[in-house]
């Protein structure tokens, strides 16, 4: 995909949550079967970072004694979550402004981490090869038995989002600027907006947790009326194979 297609794409993003922050935060609720039963894995005392933080529902789903630092590229959004995380029975919550197309972002996260999230912001990412790096830089930030959790809208199995797809002429974009998979959502409750998204299912989180270096520990859908909304994955280091020693002739 073409650079000036890739800014296109995420700046598309980025003015959807600047200007329509507080309205996307109050469309969802404070939390989610299906992140409740993958944070439930999470330990008491762990640190956990948050790419894509949102309005930081994550945080508030951790155990106690968590430390929590949640990053966004959406100044509103961080705002939203600044005061979300108030209510939060963390150790010490922080929040960092950051692009995660931007290769040096990890350097402002100090880690190690015992978990990263990437609830739904993997597929907001325009480019099979900027999926795979974000996830790379993700895994570097990880403790060595650290794990990943990834969630993607599985948007093309719900009617409902089905019905809000755009041509991408919307844009001034062709079917041919972009790679499989890749759509555009509207959005019109309190305001009109659009965004870029991605479809990952099964086949793609395979192959994004084998780039990371990473093994798909747990694979399970839920959220939305028919449990189907949301695709979670849960990725843990991929075991070295201990080497096998070779007899002498």
């Amino acid at each position: 995909m073409r650079e000036e297609v890739i800014n296109l794409l995420n700046n598309l993003n980025r003015t959807f949550y600047d200007e329509l922050a507080e309205a996307f935060a109050a469309s969802r609720g404070p939390s989610e079967p299906g992140l409740v039963r993958a944070l439930a894995q999470v330990q008491p005392g762990a640190r956990v970072l948050d790419l894509g933080c949102g309005q930081a529902r994550v945080a508030a789903l951790l155990p106690a004694g968590c430390e929590y630092v949640g990053l966004d590229f959406s100044a509103e959004m961080l705002a939203i979550a600044e005061r979300a995380v108030n209510t939060a029975h963390l150790s010490h919550a922080s929040f960092i402004i950051a692009d995660l197309l931007d290769p040096t972002w990890p350097t402002l996260v100090d880690g190690p981490y015992d978990w990263v999230v990437l609830r739904a912001v993997l597929h907001h990412i325009a480019g099979a090869e900027n999926r795979q790096a974000v996830l790379q830089r993700a895994a570097s930030c990880l403790a060595p038995q650290g794990r990943i959790l990834l969630a993607n809208w599985q948007f093309l199995e719900i009617e409902r989002l089905r019905r809000r797809l755009l041509p991408w002429d919307t844009v001034g974009l062709s079917p041919d600027d972009v790679e499989p998979g890749d759509y555009l959502l509207n959005w019109q409750r309190e305001g009109y907006g659009i965004r870029y998204v991605h479809w990952i299912g099964e086949d793609e989180t395979a192959t994004l947790a084998a780039a990371a270096g990473r093994s798909v520990d747990v694979l399970f859908r839920a959220d939305g009326h028919h449990n189907n909304l949301t695709l979670y994955a849960i990725l843990s280091p991929t075991p070295t194979p201990t080497p096998t020693s070779t007899p002498s002739p």
